[in-house]
């Protein structure tokens, strides 16, 4: 069984996604299970903790579903996304962000469930999210672009090009600088202001899927060719590398 996405919870517990539309929510102290959180049909793509601590979930079965991560009853099903959906983003205002690979990010009200704003743009799915320090939301897609978006009014602000193939991950630097890691292998750091390339990571020998700021500053790099990457943001360097043994390469 494959894991498609995790999430801390409000309680320190681990909640995990899977490929058989399961939740798991599990004691990172004894490593024990401790809920299941059954009601996708499809793969859990991705997991969000609300500002009220509830859990939402993305499914390959359109939906997204929010969880009591206390009790593990689904409090809410949010319909809307015509494909599978891939991303999810908690907003400054306490809406809740979906990316799906029906092309469209929608907002929406976390607590009714109500969509509130539909926004378009990109070309093809819409495959990361991620808020960035000044209140917009920054979306990945398969059209190779990163673009930058206004909530309030739902205006495209930036559209950032350069990446060769998906973007997949997306992270926010303390600088105002943002990460995106891509299927072309690449990891470029842009000001997050004007979208120009400030930097340029290479390494990896597959696409890179996950980014991660962590807290002495280095980015962390997760990647299709089975390895785990740390970087200098400032000097570009690669600091150290992870090897996962027998690590499935595609």
């Amino acid at each position: 069984m494959r894991q498609t996405s995790l999430c801390v919870q409000s309680d320190g517990r681990l909640a995990v996604g899977s490929q058989d539309g399961i939740i798991r929510l599990w004691d990172t102290k004894n490593q024990s299970q401790s809920a299941l959180l059954k009601g996708h049909t499809d793969s859990v793509n991705a997991l969000c903790l609300l500002s009220d601590g509830r859990l939402a979930s993305g499914s390959g079965d359109k939906m997204i579903r929010l969880w009591d991560a206390k009790t593990g009853a689904q409090a809410a099903r949010i319909e809307g996304h015509a494909k599978t959906v891939m991303a999810l983003c908690l907003l400054q205002d306490g809406r809740l962000a979906s990316g799906s690979e029906d092309k469209t990010i929608r907002l929406w009200d976390a607590k009714t469930g109500a969509q509130t704003a539909r926004i378009d743009g990109h070309a093809d799915s819409v495959s990361v999210l991620c808020l960035l320090q000044d209140g917009r939301l920054a979306s990945g897609s398969g059209d190779k672009t990163i673009r930058l978006w206004d909530v309030k009014t739902g205006a495209q602000t930036a559209c950032i090009e350069g990446h060769a193939e998906t973007v997949m991950a997306l992270c926010p630097l303390p600088d105002g600088r943002l990460a995106s890691g891509s299927e072309d292998m690449t990891i470029r750091m842009w000001d997050a202001k004007t979208g120009a390339e400030k930097a340029r990571l290479e390494g990896h020998e597959d696409s890179v899927t996950a980014l991660c700021l962590l807290p002495d500053g280095q980015l962390a790099s997760g990647s299709h060719d089975g390895t785990i990457r740390f970087w200098d943001t400032k000097t570009r360097a690669e600091t150290a590398r992870i090897v996962i043994p027998d690590h499935p390469k595609r």
